[in-house]
């Protein structure tokens, strides 16, 4: 897109992408979602006085051919077999996954045409589910460090003791 088309105000954009991840066998694609999240909370950020709304939408396991030739996984190193190699004998199990492609467009162009869009939309059990446990331990983690982390402004007191192991 150019710099202009985002220029028509009062419009939504939507994308897929994600914050919850961490999936053995998944890195450069999880990390393209991480970076289409983070670029949206950006033009979010930059174009809200236009009224551009955004929705990043991160999916679930859907009935598609997400796992097909593309996922195909070659040559895994011994070392990697209880990582990524459970991934792969999971992705290659032909399990049918629970999410119907023709919903979740349906919910796509309802949360659009909604009056308070949501800034992510979660789609399906599973990644309601993995986003909420993976942000309390987000938050539990920050909230045990919190003391470190202030620790490293010029006013605060310092050196802090770092938190017990858990």
């Amino acid at each position: 897109m150019t710099p202009h088309t985002w220029l028509i105000t009062g419009s939504s954009r939507g994308f897929v992408g994600g914050r919850v991840g961490g999936t053995a066998g998944l890195g450069s694609y999880q990390a393209a979602k991480f970076a289409v999240d983070g670029l949206t909370r950006v033009l979010a950020a930059e174009t809200a006085p236009l009224g551009i709304r955004y929705l990043v939408v991160e999916p679930g396991g859907f009935a598609t051919d997400w796992a097909g030739a593309s996922m195909e996984i070659q040559d895994i190193p011994d070392e990697y077999q209880a990582t990524v190699g459970q991934f792969a004998s999971h992705v290659s199990s032909g399990r049918t996954s629970a999410g119907d492609p023709w919903r979740a467009a349906e919910i796509i162009v309802r949360a659009i045409k909604h009056a308070q869009l949501p800034g992510h939309l979660l789609l399906g059990a599973g990644a309601a589910q993995m986003a909420i446990d993976y942000s309390g331990r987000q938050l539990d983690e920050a909230t045990a460090w919190q003391e470190v982390s202030a620790s490293a402004d010029f006013d605060a007191p310092y050196p802090v003791e770092l938190p017990a192991p858990r």
